[in-house]
């Protein structure tokens, strides 16, 4: 069975660009997106320059994160090898853009659905090689079959060193390069200018990078793509809504099953939660590009992404949301305890899958930390105890004193763990990654400094402990610091999403 794969001479590239043309035309790619491009890099001092070019395109990896984290199957493994996409299929949810270690994936602005190189598979068809290889007139680009001995790619990967595009992220990528320099293929090592021969970088994307120091021994980058960060506002509402949901929930069910039978905790908390549930599956639906596709999900899961199994977890929490309030209006209390723990655990599920969801973005090193997906739980009883703690002192309740005791010394322990992890996490927490560096420097001093500083440290977990120790528990207490942990939360949500997404990719 055949096996494709590309070797790219990198000694013969003369970065002429005429692959990208060629690939544009061949699929009529539009403006302003490219399956492939050249990335350009210059090294050495005037006159002893030289400009090295680096042909990019889909790594047709043998585990490719895309296709795990892809809800729906749209991306699948053709028999030769080939990591392909329908676009019928697609719901264009940017997963596997967040996903790709190589930012090798778009959304088609005319389809508005996913879009990558498949090796021009309609031509591999019928006979005939990729159009980036037939155009390119050094021939720099060798393309063949890796099962048959006595292709020429095979011959040149033998007798020729090689190399791979971020070999440490195990996705065992088919595109090989030859004579390739890591100041050419890791995308952390050569300056950052922000002022390219083609254009200058936008101000939020030059944030991202290094300062630019003009250090003549180091490399530069003059040519290359960057693109937007494919999770952004709705993705942050989504984390707070949801974790608000989810304590909410939980907390309330638990106040009931302990004792206080309050229709606060019986049925208009669980209310509140249904309707911040709706809001998160309303952002998340408006976030696809292709949002009347989005039972496409339940429809055709892919059991291998997290994402599809969230979606679960978030529909069936908001059936059994429904049953319990059903139970709650008819009074039946033997109802009610037999859907307790299952409602309970459906509700935790769909907060903590958060987790393994965002660790599954695999080009994203700031979300692999297994403590994400602790703080993702400890985060939504925080937020779901604060709110409840407002409606416990405007709803009239009995035996008040001691459900805000109750509630006071959950906020405080979920504080104090909170900020422990956000502690580990940022100042502790280290796994060798340049990126993970990267956006860990993003936080601590560059564009998220402040908002990380004075928002998720200070008003998010400080000043609050601090009010509750100096205090003590008391309406005022409940109400400032209540609120000043949901705006902390709604800081390092924001932090996390964006700070994770800013590193260059390409």
């Amino acid at each position: 069975m055949s096996k494709y794969a590309m070797a790219i001479d990198l000694r013969a590239c003369i970065g002429c660009h005429a692959c990208t043309i060629a690939c544009k035309s061949e699929h009529d790619i539009p403006i302003g997106t490219w399956r492939c491009w050249v990335k350009e890099v210059e090294k050495g001092t005037f006159p002893n320059t030289r400009r090295e070019f680096l042909p990019v395109l889909c790594n047709q990896c043998d585990d490719a994160p895309c296709q795990n984290i892809c809800p729906t199957k749209a991306l699948f493994r053709r028999n030769d090898g080939i990591v392909d996409l329908d676009p019928e299929w697609c719901i264009g949810c940017k997963s596997c853009i967040a996903a790709c270690p190589y930012d090798q994936i778009f959304i088609d602005p005319n389809t508005s659905t996913a879009e990558k190189c498949n090796f021009c598979s309609n031509r591999l068809e019928a006979d005939l090689e990729p159009a980036c290889v037939v155009v390119c007139p050094t021939e720099c680009r060798v393309f063949g079959d890796l099962e048959d001995p006595d292709a020429k790619i095979n011959k040149l990967l033998t007798h020729e060193p090689h190399n791979v595009r971020k070999p440490e992220y195990n996705t065992s990528p088919n595109i090989y390069y030859v004579n390739g320099s890591q100041q050419l293929l890791d995308p952390t090592k050569p300056m950052q200018s922000g002022i390219y021969k083609q254009g200058e970088m936008s101000e939020e994307l030059k944030q991202s990078v290094p300062e630019f120091k003009n250090d003549p021994q180091e490399s530069r980058t003059v040519y290359d793509t960057f693109h937007n960060i494919p999770w952004d506002k709705n993705i942050i509402t989504y984390l707070m809504t949801k974790g608000a949901s989810t304590g909410l929930l939980i907390l309330s069910l638990f106040l009931w099953w302990v004792g206080f039978k309050s229709s606060l905790f019986s049925f208009w908390m669980p209310i509140l939660s249904g309707v911040l549930l709706t809001i998160t599956g309303y952002v998340l639906i408006t976030d696809l590009k292709k949002p009347e596709r989005f039972y496409y999900i339940l429809l055709r899961s892919n059991w291998n992404s997290w994402m599809a199994w969230g979606t679960w977890f978030i529909t069936l929490k908001g059936i059994f949301i429904l049953l319990w309030l059903l139970g709650a209006m008819a009074g039946n209390d033997g109802f009610l305890d037999f859907i307790l723990w299952p409602t309970i655990l459906l509700s935790f599920l769909s907060s903590i899958y958060t987790g393994f969801f965002f660790a599954q973005a695999s080009a994203r090193d700031l979300w692999k930390g297994s403590e994400n997906t602790i703080d993702i739980g400890v985060l939504s009883i925080l937020k779901g105890a604060s709110i409840l703690a407002f409606f416990v002192i405007i709803f009239p309740v009995a035996d008040k004193t001691n459900i805000l005791n109750t509630l006071g010394n959950v906020i405080t322990v979920c504080t104090l763990l909170h900020f422990s992890i956000l502690m580990f996490s940022i100042l502790l927490h280290r796994f060798g990654s340049v990126a993970h560096e990267r956006s860990i420097e993003l936080i601590l001093k560059g564009p998220f400094k402040k908002e990380f500083w004075n928002g998720a440290i200070i008003a998010g977990c400080a000043v609050p402990m601090f009010i509750f120790w100096w205090i003590g528990y008391n309406y005022f207490t409940f109400l400032v610091a209540s609120t000043l942990i949901v705006l902390g939360s709604y800081y390092w949500d924001k932090i996390w999403v964006q700070a994770g997404q800013k590193v260059p990719l390409s």
